[in-house]
């Protein structure tokens, strides 16, 4: 290799090596044009790239002797750096290198997200790979932690034990839906739930939500209504700023600006602003028009009158589409909402249903002046409906504010179905998994059994709140929840749907084959340590369920930017039972006894 050339990067923007002036476009295209050279004519380039099929090893290089962080030099090139050299074209502005201050990974990652010129979060992969890195780090961080639980020990004695066939037979089983016969299996699945709890994205993590839930309705009663939103980054204006997009909102021109087509590519060629908008708008929605803001300080949210009334609390999870965009799920408790008893009781009563069905007529509409399927059809429906400012209502007649509503609904919320997106084969027919026709009524209603629906007159048209209509112009959906005798079935439901997987997962058994399939292979080739044997052993099946788990762009922007997927309007702290059982146990010898004998009563049992 030649000595080392000295690099000054001028104000004017030009690149000065050793005297001789070129441009940056003209360095980059020598970098890439070395990726092609053979190894000789490589030791005579300034400007390498190693070529290979290795993984990059994602972790901080140091100097063997000073043990100080650094950038690798070209034959070993610190993580990003040698994997994205359009990213960072002279080799320098690395993650975890030295530097005066230490940023940390997830720090510097959010840092690149915001950087000006949008490179690192228009790049098609590098959002992935350093998302996927931070995952491989939080399941290192959780396995750690999950050492220390006190049945740790037990259960890894039990995994030991673990041999191929129990994994082949636990996929079959998955695969028919029955329970896990195999203890070891059993164990090793509750230590995965366990760390993947922690880990960001991962079905466990969500699933946590629903503890949250039922804490929820335990102290406020059950919750009042079940709200869908779906914000259209696609063709929305705020979207199309946040994307770069040179558009006047205060002097908002719907025939200016990019056309529907550009939108849409604006908006799918950057997923950090299609996430932020996202946030953006649920936060405004929540705040502005729920009435609802949580405090940053961890303390009860502050509170005012709504469009659904005062709000209590809210829990809501954010859901991918086939298409990478997102919507919100969530799940509303409103102030003072009587309990699940006292509303069986209030509904027998004529006074009390005439006010729940002012109170849908109000919040929820589903007619448009009693037309029906074929009237409504032969409205005309409006393209990128969307891409508009909302009517002022200070300075807009509500006369035409209703006009307005009524082209929304009928580009937005009319229901058609079809085997891409709703018709499933059931017992031989087709049905709509959204039950289109909706039942239809000349009148808001409500029974004593909590049964209801709004006015609706065509059975082809999803129901929407007028003010949230109006504002976000994109499609949503409100449900009440009248606390009657169904109150507890439609709650579970509600609430695992709410958390349900995001796509159809693999066979999770076949993967964590593939990962225990990995672990015995490459510890064959160490020292035998069972607890850091044991250790891997988690963190290999951990990050093979991880690997298979699809996300869409503007997911892991919400993740590495802290966004979460999550809505809250309370914070909440985990209560662990198993130093609580361990306290009792040691307090009162005696229950452990007692559950001894039981143990052995049941068998002796069972035996005869």
């Amino acid at each position: 290799m030649t000595e080392p050339r000295i690099v000054t990067i001028q104000a004017s923007g030009t690149v000065d090596i050793e005297g001789e002036e070129i441009s940056r476009t003209e360095l980059m295209a020598h970098a890439l044009s070395n990726s092609g050279l053979n190894e000789t004519q490589k030791a005579h380039e300034d400007f390498t790239i190693r070529r290979g099929s290795a993984f990059i090893n994602e972790y901080a290089r140091k100097d063997p002797i000073t043990g100080q962080r650094t950038d690798g030099g070209p034959s070993d090139a610190n993580h990003l750096l040698g994997s994205f050299p359009t990213l960072f074209p002279y080799g320098l502005g690395g993650f975890e290198v030295k530097r005066e201050v230490d940023v940390p990974y997830e720090v510097h990652v959010r840092w690149a997200m915001m950087y000006h010129d949008r490179r690192f979060r228009k790049d098609y992969q590098f959002h992935f790979i350093v998302f996927g890195v931070c995952q491989k780090r939080e399941v290192c961080r959780s396995a750690v932690l999950q050492m220390r639980k006190s049945n740790y020990s037990k259960q890894m004695d039990i995994i030991s034990q673990l041999k191929p066939s129990d994994l082949v037979k636990a996929s079959e089983e998955e695969t028919k839906g029955v329970p896990f016969s195999s203890a070891a299996v059993r164990a090793l699945r509750n230590q995965l739930s366990a760390v993947r709890t922690r880990v960001k994205g991962t079905d466990e993590s969500r699933q946590h939500v629903r503890s949250k839930i039922w804490g929820t309705s335990l102290i406020f009663n059950p919750p009042s209504l079940w709200v869908t939103l779906n914000p259209a980054d696609s063709q929305d204006p705020i979207a199309q700023v946040l994307a770069g997009a040179d558009i006047d909102l205060d002097k908002f021109c719907k025939t200016a600006g990019p056309k529907s087509g550009e939108r849409a590519a604006n908006v799918a060629s950057d997923p950090y602003a299609s996430a932020q908008f996202f946030h953006f708008i649920i936060k405004t929605i929540l705040e502005t028009l729920f009435g609802i803001r949580k405090r940053s300080s961890g303390l009860g949210p502050d509170r005012q009158e709504g469009i659904f009334g005062k709000v209590q609390s809210y829990v809501g999870t954010v859901e991918c589409q086939g298409r990478g965009t997102l919507h919100l799920h969530m799940l509303v408790w409103l102030h003072n909402a009587p309990t699940s008893k006292e509303m069986q009781t209030a509904l027998k009563t004529d006074e009390f249903r005439d006010k729940v069905s002012k109170y849908i007529g109000s919040i929820i509409r589903a007619d448009i002046d009693g037309l029906n399927k074929e009237q409504i059809e032969a409205l005309p429906k409006e393209q990128a409906v969307t891409y508009s400012r909302p009517d002022d209502p200070y300075t807009v007649p509500e006369e035409e504010r209703n006009e307005t509503e009524k082209r929304l609904v009928r580009s937005l919320q009319v229901h058609n179905c079809s085997m891409s997106t709703c018709l499933r084969t059931v017992k031989g027919h087709l049905l709509c998994k959204r039950r289109a026709p909706f039942p239809t009524s000349d009148k808001d209603w409500i029974d004593e059994n909590g049964e209801w629906g709004p006015k609706r007159t065509c059975g082809y048209l999803n129901s929407w709140n007028p003010t949230t209509m109006r504002t976000l112009r994109a499609n949503h959906d409100v449900k009440l929840m009248p606390n009657g005798k169904l109150t507890s079935k439609i709650t579970y439901y509600i609430a695992g749907y709410a958390t349900k997987k995001q796509q159809k997962s693999s066979n999770t058994s076949a993967l964590v084959a593939n990962g225990y399939n990995n672990h015995r292979r490459y510890e064959r080739k160490r020292r035998r340590d069972a607890l850091k044997a044991n250790r891997r052993l988690i963190q290999r099946c951990a990050n093979s369920l991880t690997r298979h788990r699809e996300f869409s762009a503007p997911e892991v922007m919400s993740y590495i930017m802290g966004w979460g997927d999550t809505y809250e309007s309370h914070s909440y702290v985990s209560i662990h039972w198993d130093p609580v059982i361990d306290a009792l146990r040691r307090t009162f010898p005696e229950l452990s006894a007692k559950r001894s004998v039981e143990k052995g009563v049941y068998r002796m049992i069972k035996a005869n």
